[in-house]
């Protein structure tokens, strides 16, 4: 597991890492862009940004302060962005946090059905669209 709470924390990927794309695009758009400037941003505030690595598949989060495994986090919501799962947790009206999940072979039972259970699928047929 990776943290970003700041611009910075991007070097900790390596220049071809598949994820760096997607982390270097939210760590812009929602710690960068959302900090005013002459500011520090407060992760500790606001939350931060999590990469999960194939041995966080099945733990508890307690080095997030959390008590559950990612299957059993209360997630807001998740979207699919160039082959990552990006599932949110929000823990107060102010804090969130984003984990960034590979959809890779290890993502596999209880946590893939959860992420694909959350998955927003905008086309996917309601009965408000339907023909």
């Amino acid at each position: 597991m990776k943290t970003f709470m700041s611009h910075d924390d991007l070097r900790k990927l390596h220049s071809d890492d598949p994820a760096k794309p997607i982390m270097e695009e939210l760590v812009r758009v929602l710690i960068d862009d959302f900090t005013e400037p002459g500011q520090t941003y407060d992760a500790d505030d606001y939350g931060y940004l999590v990469l999960i690595e194939p041995e966080d598949t099945d733990r508890v989060l307690t080095d997030l302060d959390m008590p559950w495994t990612l299957a059993d986090v209360p997630w807001e919501g998740a979207s699919m962005r160039d082959g990552f799962y990006y599932a949110v947790y929000l823990g107060t009206d102010d804090y969130g946090m984003g984990f960034v999940i590979p959809d890779a072979p290890w993502v596999n039972g209880e946590l893939r059905e959860v992420l694909e259970s959350i998955l927003d699928h905008p086309h996917a047929l309601t009965p408000s669209n339907q023909p």
